[in-house]
């Protein structure tokens, strides 16, 4: 049985316009002019690291406290990314690893959102379980939340992957002794951990998912 564990933010999701749009309107909400703002900058930190990441360091470079950025931020964020799709081949490869038997499961830092937003777009289903933010798990790349699924459901590590945009996300899936496979849509991420796979479109990853 083919078992596929996936990263939501990024992969499954195009959320990150929506979380630099959130970042923008907190931004201006706590006085920065909109001259002084870089999109490409924070959606890079987002992509290369986490939104925490992005905080920190704008945080400093505004001379802003993180806790005055981090609540509106959250707060605009969970509005705008309620309204983000898939990216495109996401849903078919749900849909066919399900069909030819395997087992997909949803492995992210965000909260139950992410669990609504897929059962907006009818792909809860496609789902064995779910491991997010409330479950408490330590954050990736700790492979804890990946191994209690993984003994959960018996899954046969040499046919699982972790699927993600991140290098945390392939260091999770090594230290979880699986296979980590790299989506870069925009080819940012230079220092991968060594994925099995890098793709720049979901759909190129079906040879590999053949083979898996």
């Amino acid at each position: 049985m083919r078992s596929l564990f996936w990263d939501f933010d990024g992969t499954l999701f195009d959320t990150y316009p929506m979380m630099v749009a959130a970042f923008d309107q907190t931004l201006q909400q706590l006085g920065i002019d909109e001259i002084e703002m870089d999109d490409n900058a924070y959606y890079e930190e987002m992509r290369r690291h986490s939104a925490g990441s992005a905080i920190n360091r704008f945080a400093a470079e505004f001379n802003l406290s993180q806790s005055a950025i981090l609540p509106p931020f959250k707060k605009r964020q969970d509005h705008l990314v309620v309204n983000s799709k898939p990216f495109s081949g996401a849903v078919e490869i749900l849909k066919w690893n399900v069909d030819h038997g395997g087992q997909n499961f949803l492995l992210t830092h965000r909260d139950q959102i992410s669990l609504a937003m897929l059962e907006r777009v009818g792909i809860k289903k496609l789902f064995t379980d779910f491991v997010t933010s409330e479950q408490s798990f330590p954050r990736k790349p700790n492979p804890d939340s990946l191994n209690y699924l993984i003994d959960k459901y018996s899954v046969d590590r040499s046919h699982a992957a972790m699927i993600g945009d991140r290098k945390l996300d392939i260091d999770a899936g090594h230290n979880a002794n699986i296979d980590g496979f790299l989506f870069d849509p925009d080819g940012i991420i230079h220092s991968t951990g060594n994925p099995e796979v890098k793709v720049a479109a979901l759909s190129e990853l079906m040879p590999a998912l053949k083979r898996l």
